[in-house]
C-alpha cells in the first residue's frame, strides 16, 4: 500500500455544502475532478490528472477499508464509507465517500466518487472503528469485517443481519404466517373458551399493529422519501442535501440508490454549472477583447487613411522632384554641351592668338630689318 508522508495533526475544514467529485479509469488513475476537490486536496488540477487516486491516501486509513472498496466496486456495486484523506501539505480531511462504478456492457470501465462532509459523530465513529481494526490486526484476531462499507460480524450475529436483509416478499410472508398460526393454532389444538378467544384476538391485534408499524417504517416512509427525491430529480431541484439511508432492507436499498442518483446528479450539475460559469467569464473577456480590438482596428484604419494621404502627398512630391531632376539633368547636359562648345571656341581663340603671336614675331623681324635698312640709308646720306 502506498504511504504518503509527511503528515500533520491539522485537520482541514471545508464548507458542508461542497461536493468533492472525481472520476478514475478502472485502474484508479484520475481522469477528472471538480474545482472543490482540487482546492481541498491542496493539489492543482494539472498535478492530479493522470495520477493514481492513492495520491491523497492517508497512512491512518486501514488497508482493509480499501480492500473492501475495490472488492465491492469491482463487482459493479456501489460503496459508501468514511475516508480520511491527506492534503498535499500533510494536513488531513474527512469525507463520506460514495463510489459508483461506471458500467459499460456489464463491466466497470471507470469509477465516479462523490464525497460530502461528514458529521462529527460520523468522524468519531470512523476513528473508533479504524482504531479497532488496527488493534485487532496486531493481535491477529478479528471480531468483524467490512462488507460494502458496512460492518459485518461473523457467527450468529451475521445470521441475524441476514434476517434483517430478507426480501420484502419474505418479510410479508413471515407476518402472514404468524397471523395464520395465531388464528388457526387454538382450533387445531382443541383450545376453546372465552379466555382463549380473547388471547387470540389480542395476539392478532398485536401482530396486526406490529405489521402496520413495520410497513410504515420500512415501506411507506422510505417510498414516500423516494417519491419526493424522484420529484426533485425530475424538476432538477438538487440543492437539498440528503441523509444517507442506513437500512439493509430492499426498500431502504432502493432509497439508497435514489439518494446516490440525487447526489451524483447534484455533483455533476454543480460541476457543469461551475464550468459554464467559467466559460461565461471567458466569453465576457473574449467579448471585451473583441471590442478593444475593434476600437484599435478603427484607430488603425484612421491612421492608415492619414498615412495613405501622406503617402499620396509624398508620391506627388517625389514625382515633382523627379520631373525637376529630369529638367536639371537636361540643363546639365546643355551646360555640358555649352562647356564643350566653349572649350572648342577657347581652343580656337588660343590657336588664333598663337597665330597672331607668330605673325607679331615675323612683323618684329620685318620692322627690325626695315630699321636696319633705314639706319644704313641714313649713314649713306651723310
Amino acid at each position: 500500500m502506498r504511504i504518503n508522508l509527511p503528515v500533520s495533526n491539522n485537520e482541514f475544514d471545508y464548507p458542508g455544502h461542497e461536493l468533492l467529485m472525481s472520476t478514475t479509469d478502472n485502474k484508479g488513475v484520475m481522469t477528472h475532478c471538480n474545482a472543490a476537490f482540487a482546492r481541498v486536496s491542496g493539489y492543482s488540477m494539472d498535478e492530479l490528472m493522470g495520477q493514481p487516486h492513492n495520491l491523497i491516501r492517508h497512512p491512518d486509513m486501514p488497508p482493509e477499508a480499501y480492500k473492501d472498496l475495490w472488492a465491492t466496486i469491482g463487482r459493479g456495486r456501489n460503496w459508501t464509507g468514511m475516508v480520511k484523506n491527506r492534503r498535499k501539505n500533510g494536513d488531513f480531511y474527512w469525507v463520506r465517500a460514495n463510489v459508483t462504478p461506471m458500467m459499460v456492457d456489464g463491466k466497470p470501465r471507470g469509477y465516479m466518487s462523490v464525497r460530502c462532509k461528514p458529521t462529527r459523530e460520523e468522524v468519531r465513529a470512523a476513528e473508533a472503528l479504524y482504531k479497532k481494526i488496527a488493534e485487532e490486526r496486531e493481535r491477529g484476531a478479528s471480531s468483524f469485517y467490512l462488507h460494502a462499507g458496512r460492518v459485518r460480524r461473523p457467527g450468529w450475529r451475521n445470521w441475524l443481519g441476514k434476517l434483517n436483509r430478507l426480501s420484502l416478499t419474505h418479510r410479508l410472508s413471515a407476518f402472514v404466517l404468524a397471523i395464520l398460526v395465531v388464528a388457526l393454532l387454538p382450533g387445531l389444538l382443541g383450545w376453546s373458551g372465552g379466555d382463549v378467544w380473547m388471547a387470540q384476538a389480542a395476539l392478532l391485534l398485536l401482530l396486526s399493529g406490529a405489521s402496520l408499524w413495520w410497513c410504515q417504517r420500512r415501506i411507506t416512509a422510505p417510498l414516500a422519501t423516494t417519491a419526493r427525491l424522484m420529484t426533485e430529480i425530475a424538476g432538477c431541484d438538487l440543492a437539498h442535501p440528503q441523509h444517507e439511508s442506513t437500512g439493509d432492507g430492499p426498500v431502504e436499498q432502493l432509497l439508497e440508490r435514489v439518494q446516490r442518483i440525487h447526489l451524483n446528479l447534484r455533483a455533476v450539475v454543480g460541476d457543469a454549472r461551475n464550468e459554464i460559469s467559467g466559460f461565461g467569464h471567458i466569453s465576457s473577456e473574449i467579448a471585451q477583447s473583441a471590442q478593444d480590438l475593434s476600437e484599435r482596428t478603427e484607430s488603425q484604419a484612421s491612421s492608415l487613411e492619414q498615412t495613405a494621404a501622406a503617402m499620396e502627398q509624398l508620391s506627388s512630391t517625389v514625382r515633382q522632384s523627379a520631373e525637376t531632376t529630369q529638367q536639371v539633368q537636361k540643363e546639365s547636359e546643355r551646360s555640358a554641351e555649352l562647356a564643350r562648345s566653349g572649350g572648342e571656341a577657347v581652343a580656337q581663340v588660343g590657336a588664333v592668338v598663337q597665330s597672331i603671336a607668330q605673325s607679331s614675331g615675323k612683323m618684329g623681324q620685318i620692322i627690325a630689318t626695315i630699321e636696319g635698312i633705314a639706319f644704313q640709308t641714313n649713314i649713306l646720306a651723310l
